[in-house]
């Protein structure tokens, strides 16, 4: 099991360092996801609005890396704004849109919030 870990470990590191050095203006330092997050507990109506945007986010960006930089946020407001404007009404609490960033065991992620959507009521 220890040597598939370390092999695992030494791959993702040769992938890393092959990965950036292509591309010497991107550290990878903003490498993370979007995400929809609540502002209070989430049941229901409002537990389903997160989960279609979460779907959304997904169809929009894959499964790949994702970088935050101005392109993306706006790709990202405007998968959730499409959710948001068909369920709106069926909201309750508010939500943040949020970027946050992909980092390694111990490390504390950066969290950003894009937009926050509030109830229609």
């Amino acid at each position: 099991m220890k040597i598939k870990t370390i092999l695992a470990a030494l791959t993702v590191a040769v992938a890393a360092f092959a990965f950036s050095s292509c591309s010497k203006s991107d550290t990878g330092a903003d490498a993370g996801g979007y995400y929809l997050e609540p502002t209070a507990s989430a049941s229901g109506s409002n537990s389903t609005f997160i989960m279609l945007c979460t779907a959304e986010l997904r169809n929009t960006f894959g499964d790949g890396i994702i970088y935050k930089n101005s392109s993306n946020d706006s790709k990202a407001i405007a998968a959730c704004d499409k959710v948001f404007n068909e369920k709106k009404q069926d909201i309750s609490i508010s939500f943040e849109l949020c970027f946050k960033t992909a980092v390694g065991e111990g490390e504390k992620t950066k969290r950003t919030v894009i937009k926050t959507y509030k109830p229609a009521n």
